[in-house]
């Protein structure tokens, strides 16, 4: 079994997430978008946190950034991710003004705060993809 059908298992899709793995496995970033206000939002969310609002919709967001903030993890979270190590970290300030935390890309070159990254997908399983950042 390879590292990336190893690291399957931590995938844990529900109803509300459906949406997000589905369109991450076809390459695309889905994000909750409000639809009263048009807040973008990640974590997934049940309430608007600029409006209070509960019309949240998944939206495409354009997959592109800057690093907030990076760390190399020495120590799996769970694992399935041993064969990964050192993970690299990465805090990215989406365009949409969103910060999602990631992966760097496997095969990316360091970054620094303030570089501009993109969101590409790498496989975690049969039909499964996880975004994860490589600078641009």
């Amino acid at each position: 079994m390879s590292a990336e059908q190893a690291a399957a298992p931590l995938l844990e899709a529900d109803e509300r997430s459906a949406p997000f793995f589905a369109a991450a496995a076809r390459g695309r970033l889905l994000l909750q978008r409000c639809e009263g206000c048009g807040a973008w939002h990640f974590p997934l969310r049940r309430r608007c946190s600029s409006c209070g609002g509960t019309r949240l919709a998944f939206a495409e967001a354009s997959g592109r950034g800057v690093v907030h903030s990076h760390a190399r993890a020495h120590r799996a979270p769970h694992p399935a991710l041993r064969a990964r190590l050192p993970l690299e970290l990465v805090a990215v300030d989406l365009e949409e003004g969103v910060r999602v935390m990631a992966r760097l890309a496997a095969d990316a070159p360091a970054v620094r705060a303030g570089a501009p990254v993109r969101v590409v997908f790498e496989p975690v399983g049969e039909g499964l993809a996880l975004p994860v950042f490589q600078p641009v």
